[in-house]
Parts: structure tokens; C-alpha cells; sequence
């Protein structure tokens, strides 16, 4: 027949942080003098305390893993360690290629970027004073701008014409 387990006594709920601090010794002076005098008159304390002298050193024992453990766990590394030393990269792979000729990849390299240069950068280094051509223009494009002035003006021109050949001596009024 099992036996059932041994019901954990309770402390007082007032004094259950103390109790833990003055079983690691961090009470001092008055509070540790009302925990003794507490624990001289209730069981229940007392025997919490008992109970915890025996619970507590259990939970800071070292558990060091057998030497078996660190044998595996040495042996697994340097496989995995090893494995990453000989596996390439994407871009060592890619250099690899390129390795017997650096001398003409670079220079074959050089060339295409200067002629991409010359062939898109061409805008680039046009001065930005204007051209001869381009000064013309300037001057003219007002002037067509009131094109239908100077077209009124040249008919104005033309009534003048009429009127003076029309005039008093051709018999019309």
C-alpha cells in the first residue's frame, strides 16, 4: 500500500518572505529579532522553516551532466564545425569562376562601364550657355507670340493703301 505524501506545513502568510530571508541569514536587527521571537511560539512556523532547511539546499544542487554528455557534445561540434568549414557560399562559388582570369575580367570590366559613359553621360557635359541657334530662337518666339498683332497692323497698312488710291479725285465719296 502506498503511503500518501506528507502534507507541507504552512507558515503564518505574514511571515512567509521573512522566513525565507532569515533562513539565508538577510535579516537583521528588529525584524529578525520578531521572526525568533514568532518562531518560539508557533509550530506551524517552525515547522515550515524545518521543512524549507531541507527543500531549499536541494534546489541550488550543481547538476553536472556526466562526462559521457561532453565527450558526444565535443565530438558533434567539431563534426558540425568542420561541415561549415568545407561547405562553400553562393559567392565563393561565383568567384571561384572568375579566379584564373582576374587581370582581363577587370579590364574587359573597365571598358564596358567607360563605354556606358560615354553613351548615356553624353547630356551631361553640354555647357549651359546657350548656342547661337538657341539665341535666335529667343529673339523670335516673342515675336510669334503676337503674330495676329503684326497681322492686324499689316492690314491697317493696306486700308491706308486703299484710302489714298480711293481718294478725292477717283469720284468716290
Amino acid at each position: 500500500m502506498v503511503t500518501p505524501p506528507k502534507a507541507i506545513s504552512k507558515a503564518c502568510k505574514n511571515l512567509e518572505e521573512d522566513l525565507v530571508l532569515y533562513y539565508y541569514g538577510e535579516l537583521t536587527g528588529p525584524a529578525r529579532a520578531d521572526v525568533e521571537s514568532h518562531l518560539k511560539n508557533c509550530d506551524s512556523c517552525r515547522l515550515s522553516l524545518g521543512e524549507m532547511s531541507k527543500l531549499l539546499p536541494m534546489t541550488v544542487e550543481p547538476d553536472e551532466p556526466p562526462q559521457a554528455f561532453w565527450d558526444n557534445y565535443s565530438r558533434e561540434m567539431r563534426r558540425k564545425l568542420d561541415a561549415v568549414v568545407e561547405s562553400e557560399t553562393w559567392w565563393e562559388k561565383i568567384a571561384a569562376v572568375f579566379r584564373p582570369l582576374p587581370m582581363p575580367v577587370l579590364a574587359t570590366g573597365a571598358v564596358v562601364l567607360l563605354a556606358l559613359t560615354l553613351t548615356f553621360g553624353r547630356g551631361l557635359w553640354q555647357s549651359s550657355a546657350p548656342s547661337s541657334d538657341d539665341a535666335a530662337f529667343m529673339e523670335a518666339l516673342p515675336m510669334a507670340e503676337n503674330l495676329d498683332f503684326f497681322t492686324n497692323l499689316e492690314l491697317l497698312d493696306n486700308m491706308d493703301l486703299l484710302e489714298t488710291l480711293s481718294g478725292p479725285g477717283n469720284g468716290t465719296a
